[in-house]
């Protein structure tokens, strides 16, 4: 129950009214706190009032009093609410946040935005870890849905006073929520994406630039835009200060398995500069030499990392052919006889395909479709001679590099 004057309460009111009345976003932004440390301070000393109505009335603009008085409900309610409570309040707050970003001019509410934003995402993680339900991250994916509209609308002002600075930072959120969520998995990209055209401009912050880039191209791989994904998660991890490490780090697990897609290997020097994981040199030795079983046995030992980073599947999948082509690879430096040509017979091929899968089972007909897809693929460059039982490669380059073909796995 109120016992009378709060003084907290009322500095905060008449100090959003000032930073209000001169739009003053940062002072907003240090005044409307999402941290919660700061949360349960705050909290505690508001916890004696049950209606803020008396100390908002004094805000002229009824949307941003609407706002405030959330707010100050949202922060008393903070330390006693369950987590699925305390997002339901944290959303309403954003909802009356957005129509107020709706209601100005301007890109002055932008430093109060991105503290909100995260505090959303963070509220969402919260209460699915304690609900195990995925309804908190489609509330607040609906909710920065709304605003990146609502930013990316705004045509009337130059960019660098335009609310569009904040597009690239919620679009990043977007498809981060997109990932966690395997929502189609990109039900909110045909926003993001609009953001793409706008990621270049020198107006955004070298840090929003990089973690869009980096959560684009994630997005990328899991759809299987294989060079797309290479394209972004570069410019992530090249554009990361050497100092943010750990950032680096986690872009470079993406990087490896898009790269590793397209046959392009990480070098050992580099795997041992950022202290990657020892899997990624097994995984890339057993790649080199044509071992499918070597590589998938490694996966599947390390199963629950890879799901962690999303890459499993994509692993497991999508480098099957590419490793039978460097088995085949390897074997014709053996067994052709330059003579006649690069030819090999059938169960010579059969017998290094059994081998690198140790799948003793394969018949003819599973070896013969392999080597239509790899043909077909344009990743081995040869014929197939059926009745003869023959594969007949290309003298000059059988085996062309595999960032110069087009790869059926990687969709245009």
């Amino acid at each position: 129950m109120d016992t009378g004057y709060n003084s907290v309460a009322n500095a905060i009111v008449n100090s959003a009214q000032e930073g209000f009345m001169f739009n003053d976003g940062q002072a907003l932004a240090r005044l409307f706190v999402f941290d919660n440390q700061t949360i349960d301070i705050l909290g505690s000393k508001l916890a004696n009032i049950d209606d803020f109505s008396p100390y908002t009335v004094l805000i002229t603009d009824p949307i941003f009093e609407q706002f405030t008085a959330k707010y100050l409900s949202f922060v008393r309610d903070s330390q006693v609410a369950k987590p699925e409570e305390s997002h339901g309040n944290l959303c309403r707050v954003a909802e009356l946040f957005t129509a107020l970003m709706t209601a100005s001019q301007g890109n002055w509410l932008i430093p109060v935005l991105r503290p909100l934003a995260l505090a959303l995402c963070r509220s969402a993680q919260t209460t699915y870890q304690a609900t195990r339900e995925p309804g908190a991250f489609a509330q607040t994916a609906s909710i920065l849905l709304r605003i990146l509209i609502d930013l990316l609308s705004d045509n009337s002002t130059p960019l660098e006073q335009s609310k569009k600075q904040g597009s690239l930072f919620v679009a990043g959120l977007l498809l981060r929520i997109s990932l966690r969520t395997n929502a189609a998995p990109g039900a909110y990209a045909s926003k993001t994406l609009e953001v793409k055209n706008l990621s270049s401009s020198p107006v955004f912050s070298a840090r929003d630039r990089v973690s869009y880039n980096y959560w684009l191209g994630r997005y990328y791989l899991v759809c299987f835009f294989i060079d797309l994904a290479r394209t972004s998660l570069q410019y992530a991890f090249d554009h990361c200060p050497a100092w943010h490490y750990h950032n680096k780090r986690a872009i470079l697990r993406h990087l490896i398995a898009a790269n590793m897609i397209r046959g392009h290997l990480p070098t050992q020097g580099l795997l041992d500069q950022y202290e990657m994981e020892p899997v990624y040199s097994q995984l890339c030795l057993h790649f080199r030499k044509g071992n499918l079983v070597g590589f998938q046995q490694t996966l599947i030992d390390n199963m629950e990392f890879f799901r962690s980073q999303g890459n499993y599947l994509i692993l497991l999948e999508r480098t099957e052919i590419l490793i039978y082509r460097n088995a085949l690879r390897r074997a014709t430096r053996i067994l052709t006889n330059s003579e006649r040509g690069k030819t090999m017979p059938y169960k010579d091929i059969l017998t290094v395909f059994r081998v690198s899968s140790q799948n003793y089972g394969m018949d003819f007909f599973e070896m013969e479709s392999i080597l239509a897809s790899l043909i077909s693929q344009k990743i081995v460059l040869g014929y197939l001679f059926h009745h003869q039982k023959v594969l007949n490669l290309s003298k000059k380059l059988p085996f062309p590099p595999l960032l110069s073909v087009g790869l059926l796995l990687n969709k245009s």
